[in-house]
């Protein structure tokens, strides 16, 4: 068909007030197919992408081996150990706002270096009463006057002694009911291969 029949056959139509059902513009199928290529150049390229993320991106397979003679290939287990010493607080010095100290040792008596750190428990008679203490466990011997600063976290070398510092503090804002209380506190020292 003629594109001059065409399109005298559309104005014609307009003319007489009808818009034509089945009479397209003359370039309209080559649109439709363009749209239809794009729609489907679509759909394919977000399978494609949805398919490389479902499978986790790309895999490398290597492999690398070397034989070692027997005699030159042992494998040994080192063994970790502590041994905590005792100290003995002054608890009659304890008092509203005031601190006792006492240092202890601790030696590694395993074969592996050793980071160490403290782990504290106080369990209060009887148990209806808050533990009013602060409790802390520092690095290194107490001072002479005034207290130490930080935690135990120190790395204590295979067959190395330390020593540490425990600090129990009763703060000044204490409970009234605390002073008519026992307190037994426990401090676990613990020991991890770095």
């Amino acid at each position: 068909m003629n594109v001059s029949i065409v399109l005298s056959l559309y104005r014609l139509l307009l003319v007489n007030c009808r818009r034509p059902r089945s009479l397209a513009a003359p370039f309209s199928t080559t649109r439709i197919g363009i749209l239809s290529a794009m729609k489907a150049a679509a759909v394919l390229a977000i399978a494609i992408s949805l398919g490389l993320v479902g499978t986790g991106g790309t895999y490398a397979y290597l492999n690398a081996s070397a034989t070692v003679p027997p005699a030159a290939s042992s494998i040994s287990a080192g063994t970790a150990a502590l041994t905590v010493g005792s100290e003995s607080l002054n608890w009659s010095a304890l008092a509203p706002g005031q601190s006792v100290t006492g240092t202890f040792s601790v030696t590694n008596t395993g074969d592996v270096p050793l980071v160490l750190s403290a782990t504290i428990a106080a369990t209060m008679t009887p148990s209806a009463i808050a533990n009013p203490f602060t409790i802390t466990v520092a690095n290194g011997v107490c001072p002479a006057s005034g207290l130490p600063t930080g935690t135990l976290n120190s790395t204590l070398a295979a067959g190395a002694t330390t020593n540490a510092c425990l600090v129990v503090t009763l703060p000044s804002n204490a409970p009234a009911n605390a002073q008519s209380a026992s307190a037994a506190i426990t401090a676990t020292i613990s020991g991890v291969q770095p």
